[in-house]
């Protein structure tokens, strides 16, 4: 009878109806107010706790396999003493054995001697008190202080919690009149990505131009010497790359073993010129079939060139990557306040259009060349992800809409059943705050959670219209004005509704603790509760005026 009477009071008089509209939206713009200033945050789904992450190792194109070893070595080091490390893998001068991450990651493209991949194994959740994307955020900046030797880049890779992308920020640069000119385009975009604090790991996905020297047999005096073509060949070949020379043959094998011959590690050049690699080949010597020794150098050509760069093209398009990882946080703000830089700082050499809602394009003003830069990653999977169950939800408002309308034959009645509907998001919204509060990680609003408030929209419709057909019963078979009938309808089914909640919060408990679905568990029980509430006072005050309509 409480409750009845407070809702009938309410509905008498007009300031206390008002009221509820003024408290409503109040609450509503807060909540919405939490985006714009990142008490709530959005991302696509929260960081996964694993019991493995990889560490990816690239030293400048001209590194050699020692120094990239070197490298790894310092890194392998550094980790073996942690606690929590229990094995590492070190792969040089290839990728990681490829799982479904490392084939989106291009691991399996890795060939070169500058280039390494870590498999670093930690101890199974239970047996440690800290999460692994914590650890990797811990150790990040001692390895890249300790082991940058020979501009070592060296980044940490997580496995990701939903789809693996190439990275969580990737940069798409086109455009340009050559190579090189993207490519130092590529590099004032990922000097502006590197001032974002949150951003780490920060990479330009193409080769620097670098001096090559090509050896080249010197085919007349080679005859004129005595010496063999095959010989000189077989020789340089087994100094520097190696061959297998004979097998052995063991009665316990399948197969015969292969004897593998190279020079040892002396055979690498001290330093990268023409003298030095002259130098190193004269040490080679050859017998002709006077039994005189001629040094290798005597029988070759060297030249000096450019590299070649890797092209990489989408769509017959030529692009270059610039990719970031973020530290703890969602892609979307860092990428804002990155963009926001683009378009204040870079309007003196370039001119900056919008071509979208994030991608930009630029037209140098000395030159006239144009530039693309096109966000991808995880960031670009976030934002279609919000886009497409944002559109999910707006759909399912007008097929509740239309149906409501269908049953009722008022749009009226059915505008504020929809609107009552959405009016749920409060609950959603305050629910993350107040787990982002209680918990020591940030908590995201992410894809789940926008799932369970498109779940939501079923049950808080149903319980408005269990209010509108009792009330409508209530007037026509008892005789009761329009706010008796509603109050006393909403008092009495206020205990079905709240059975339904409670049932409903105590399911999604055991969603909310965890790593992926925690959103949606959270979503799912802050909705149901403020739909309660939204059912008890500002449904009856919202179709007071219009329930005639369908009498």
């Amino acid at each position: 009878m409480k409750l009845e009477n407070f809702i009938y009071t309410i509905l008498e008089n007009p300031f206390k109806s008002l009221m509820v509209y003024v408290i409503t939206l109040i609450l509503f713009l807060l909540s919405v107010l939490t985006f714009p200033i990142e008490i709530t945050k959005a991302k696509m789904l929260p960081s996964k706790d694993s019991d493995t992450f990889s560490v990816y190792v690239d030293l400048h194109d001209k590194a050699s396999l020692n120094q990239t070893k070197e490298v790894t070595s310092c890194i392998s080091k550094i980790l073996i003493t942690k606690d929590i490390v229990t094995d590492i893998s070190v792969f040089l001068g290839q990728g990681q054995p490829l799982d479904f991450a490392a084939l989106v990651k291009q691991s399996s493209l890795k060939d070169k001697q500058s280039q390494a991949e870590i498999v670093v194994n930690i101890k199974k959740f239970k047996d440690r008190d800290i999460t692994s994307y914590n650890f990797v955020s811990s150790i990040r900046e001692e390895l890249q202080e300790k082991c940058s030797n020979y501009e070592a880049n060296i980044k940490l890779i997580e496995l990701p919690a939903g789809p693996p992308v190439l990275a969580s920020i990737v940069a798409e640069v086109y455009g340009g009149n050559s190579f090189d000119s993207r490519r130092d385009f590529s590099k004032k975009v990922a000097k502006v990505l590197e001032k974002q604090k949150t951003l780490v790991d920060v990479d330009v996905m193409a080769d620097d131009e670098l001096d090559k020297f090509e050896l080249s047999l010197d085919n007349n005096k080679i005859i004129e010497s005595g010496i063999s073509l095959e010989q000189v060949k077989n020789t340089i070949y087994l100094a520097y790359q190696g061959l297998s020379v004979a097998a052995v043959n063991e009665s316990n094998k399948q197969s015969q073993i292969p004897i593998f011959l190279r020079l040892d590690d002396n055979r690498i050049f001290d330093t990268n010129n023409k003298e030095a690699i002259l130098n190193e080949l004269s040490k080679l010597k050859l017998v002709n079939k006077y039994g005189n020794l001629i040094p290798v150098n005597e029988l070759v050509k060297i030249t000096k060139t450019k590299t070649e760069a890797t092209l990489t093209s989408k769509n017959l398009t030529p692009f270059i990557n610039v990719i970031a990882e973020t530290n703890k946080d969602s892609q979307i703000y860092p990428l804002l306040d990155a963009r926001d830089d683009f378009l204040n700082n870079f309007d003196k050499d370039y001119k900056v259009i919008k071509s979208d809602m994030l991608n930009l394009e630029f037209i140098n003003k000395q030159t006239n060349e144009k530039f693309k830069l096109i966000w991808d990653g995880e960031l670009k999977v976030t934002i279609d992800t919000f886009i497409d169950l944002g559109g999910a939800f707006i759909i399912a408002l007008v097929l509740i809409f239309f149906l409501m309308v269908v049953y009722y034959k008022s749009f009226a009645i059915s505008g504020g059943i929809v609107l009552a509907s959405f009016i749920s998001i409060i609950g959603v919204i305050f629910a993350h705050i107040i787990m982002d509060t209680i918990t020591n990680d940030t908590f995201y609003l992410t894809a789940t959670s926008l799932i369970g408030f498109i779940g939501l929209i079923g049950i808080n419709s149903r319980n408005s219209t269990l209010i509108i057909d009792f009330t409508k019963q209530l007037i026509q078979n008892e005789g009761l004005t329009i706010n008796q009938a509603i109050a006393k309808a909403t008092a009495t089914r206020s205990k079905p509704i709240i059975l339904t909640v409670l049932t409903m919060v105590f399911a999604s408990s055991l969603l909310a603790t965890d790593a992926v679905f925690g959103g949606l568990g959270v979503a799912l029980i802050g909705g149901t509760l403020i739909s309660y509430v939204v059912s008890m006072f500002f449904v009856p005050v919202i179709i007071k005026n219009h329930i005639y309509k369908i009498l």
